[in-house]
């Protein structure tokens, strides 16, 4: 049986077989549907037309009622009559107005609601017979009519009396004389007689039911008087009848909330006749009684249903038999070629790329064996390629002599270069230490983080190392690992602290003869008494000024050299950011102004204490400002702008200078780097005073940032933390 089922041709064959008795029994079940589906809804059409029926004469048997209740308020003598309670005349005017009406029922109160007269059809009594014992009075609408009220729909209205002869359905209206209400007509239909009618009129059972689901009367299965003939069952089935018919209050809910958008259908089963039953709201005078239903016999429906299946069913399994015989053809001659391509597919699996199918056809399978060869070549030529690059690119990452290591998103290292290997086996004595791989880990992570090419330096047992680190993505943007290039830097590393150590030596020895020169030169100018000539006092100027100079930059590389080494003390205390900032910028005022540069400074109320080294601090914005003078032309703008928030201070020094390039701004903070720009050529500079701005801020617990565009001018942003508590204050616009 395995055998029998693993073959293409099975699998083709059997699931087609399956497929077809399948679809074949859904086709015929839905024929059946469809045609069913119509017989119901031509039923249902039916049950619909007649709750019509039943509707509109219900209407007609109300405006009967209406046209009597008039001819009996209208005569003359009557409303005299009721008002003087003049019963014999009555009894004499009364039957003439109604002798010939359909009325079952006639009952005048006065106007205490007391009953004056009464008529009823079956019994043809005078007062005090039917009536007699019922107080109507006390019915609510009868007390409405009697009291002259008029709602939207009129002064008459409409209600169901439980009466001795049977429910009765009276429509009352007032009696008037010289515009009073002086008494009611009661004029109404027998509940039982109407639904005769109903039923004659609408030919379907009808059934009338309370508020409450309860059946009030109705023509199925009563078995009483013209009800025998229609439904041909004894009358003692008239209280299985009732008990099917009950309905609960919740339905009469839901068919009065629906009565004008959805008609109720129900079905059930009548002395072994099935019945589908069409409810709607029974309402006159937009007053709802109940319920009504029509009921028709839902069997011959049954009965054509079976017929059409059994015809469906012969004709669908002739025609599955036939189909599935030309299936069986028709899967043979596409298994055979694609048996061929199962063979020559496990040979590729397996690596023998040489292998072709060699299927010759014009139809999908000869398409699919021609795709199969063309792509087993590509894919044979393709493979030979990888080969070749991935040798290429071996031989290249091997010859490169800086260290290469790529790691995935786990921060696992999955490739590396003998350079690398060599490089780092040479300081930790294994390649894959914990130590390295922390290490190479919160490099990976920090270049992920901070986006881009990120660049850091390493002292490992007395080596330094440069790590290079960038994201590896695809082409669609996706992260698939870091990439880090390691460089042995020892031997830059320990020419640069010889460099700073020289730096730091020269700039100390210059320093004892640059004061020697300086003091010199004070007390040549102090001492001469006016007899130095006009040339020597401004060579003596020149002298001072270079010397001011020079000191300042052997002050810069100190600093600087101190900065290197962790040196530089800070002597911290709390003072006022905003008084610290008026007193520069009325320093540098004047030497603004003089270039023709407009000097703006915004400053708050609030004095914004921080904790700083006061000359250090002033010292970093002295070079933020020199920038700006220096790189601003005449009738540019400069701008100091101070603002706060509830933990930190900003201090904007703005610009319209000429701006740095893009290119050069990863690089601005660099110490001795000066950015290239053909406006700038002719400016004298060492590259350190915003390497030295940057790292006093930093060691305040501060930040610099800077934003600049070439020939719009720059934004330079330092950041300090606020101490105590600072009041907010509005700052200026």
């Amino acid at each position: 049986m395995k055998t029998l089922f693993s073959g293409i041709g099975s699998k083709i064959v059997f699931p087609y077989l399956l497929l077809t008795l399948i679809v074949a029994g859904i086709g015929a079940y839905i024929v059946v549907s469809l045609v069913t589906g119509t017989l119901h809804e031509r039923f249902n059409n039916q049950l619909l037309d007649s709750g019509r029926v039943v509707a509109e004469s219900m209407v007609g048997y109300e405006e009967d009622r209406l046209a009597v209740l008039r001819q009996v308020a209208l005569t003359e003598g009557v409303p005299e009559s009721v008002a003087n309670r003049d019963v014999p005349q009555l009894q004499l005017l009364i039957p003439q107005i109604i002798a010939n009406s359909p009325t079952d029922a006639v009952v005048l109160l006065d106007r205490n609601g007391r009953t004056q007269f009464a008529w009823d059809r079956s019994t043809e009594t005078a007062p005090g017979a039917t009536y007699a014992n019922l107080n109507l009075s006390q019915i609510e609408d009868v007390q409405f009519v009697l009291s002259g009220n008029v709602d939207a729909y009129g002064d008459k209205r409409a209600i169901l009396v439980d009466t001795p002869a049977g429910h009765m359905l009276f429509t009352v209206g007032p009696i008037l004389l010289d515009d009073e209400v002086v008494g009611a007509a009661m004029v109404g239909t027998a509940v039982r007689k109407m639904v005769v009618g109903l039923t004659e009129n609408a030919v379907a059972r009808v059934t009338l039911y309370d508020q409450s689901g309860q059946v009030i009367d109705t023509t199925l299965g009563n078995g009483r008087e013209n009800i025998a003939d229609l439904l041909q069952v004894p009358g003692e089935q008239y209280t299985i009848v009732l008990n099917l018919l009950a309905e609960s209050p919740s339905r009469y809910q839901v068919v009065a909330e629906t009565a004008e958008t959805n008609v109720p259908l129900r079905r059930v089963e009548v002395l072994n006749q099935d019945y589908q039953l069409a409810f709607g709201d029974w309402r006159l005078r937009n007053e709802s009684f109940g319920l009504f239903s029509v009921a028709l016999p839902s069997n011959f429906i049954v009965n054509a249903a079976a017929t059409s299946r059994n015809l469906l069913n012969l004709v669908f399994t002739i025609a599955t038999v036939s189909v599935i015989m030309i299936g069986f053809l028709v899967a043979r001659s596409i298994a055979r070629p694609l048996n061929r391509l199962v063979d020559v597919t496990t040979d590729v699996t397996e690596g023998n790329l040489n292998q072709r199918t060699g299927i010759l056809r014009n139809d999908e399978i000869g398409t699919l064996a021609l795709s199969f060869d063309t792509m087993t070549e590509r894919l044979d030529e393709r493979n030979r390629q990888l080969v070749a690059q991935k040798s290429e690119l071996a031989a290249i990452l091997n010859s490169i002599a800086d260290g290469v290591i790529v790691l995935d998103n786990e921060k696992n290292i999955v490739n590396s270069n003998p350079a690398a290997q060599t490089m780092i086996s040479d300081i930790t004595g294994e390649f894959s230490s914990a130590s390295l791989q922390r290490l190479l880990a919160a490099a990976a992570t920090e270049t992920l983080v901070e986006g881009g090419e990120h660049t850091k330096r390493y002292d490992m047992n007395g080596r330094v190392l440069s790590a290079s680190s960038a994201p590896v993505k695809t082409p669609e943007g996706s992260l698939i690992g870091t990439v880090m290039v390691l460089r042995d830097i020892t031997r830059a590393a320990e020419a640069e602290h010889l460099k700073d150590d020289f730096i730091t030596s020269m700039s100390h020895e210059l320093r004892t003869p640059l004061t020697i020169v300086k003091l010199y030169t004070d007390l040549l100018k102090r001492s001469a008494n006016g007899s130095l000539q006009k040339d020597q006092v401004t060579y003596l100027e020149k002298i001072a000024k270079g010397s001011s100079e020079l000191e300042e930059h052997i002050q810069k590389m100190i600093s600087i050299s101190e900065i290197q080494a962790g040196n530089l003390h800070l002597k911290q205390a709390e003072t006022s950011f905003t008084a610290l900032i008026r007193e520069l910028a009325e320093k540098w005022q004047p030497q603004i102004e003089a270039k023709g540069i407009f000097f703006a400074v915004q400053l708050p109320e609030s004095p914004l204490p921080v904790l700083a080294d006061t000359s250090r601090l002033q010292w970093a914005i002295d070079n933020l400002l020199e920038n700006a003078l220096t790189y601003t032309a005449e009738k540019g703008t400069i701008q100091l702008t101070v603002h706060h928030n509830s933990e930190q201070v900003h201090l904007r020094v703005t610009d319209s200078g000429i701006g740095i390039a893009h290119a050069d701004q990863p690089f601005i903070f660099e110490r001795f780097f000066r950015a290239k720009n053909d406006m700038n050529y002719n400016e004298r500079g060492i590259g350190l005073g915003l390497y030295i701005a940057r790292e006093i801020l930093q060691l305040h617990g501060g930040r610099l940032t800077m934003e600049s565009k070439v020939g719009v001018g720059s934004t330079f942003t330092c950041t300090l933390p606020l101490v105590g508590e600072t009041a907010v204050v509005k700052e200026p616009v």
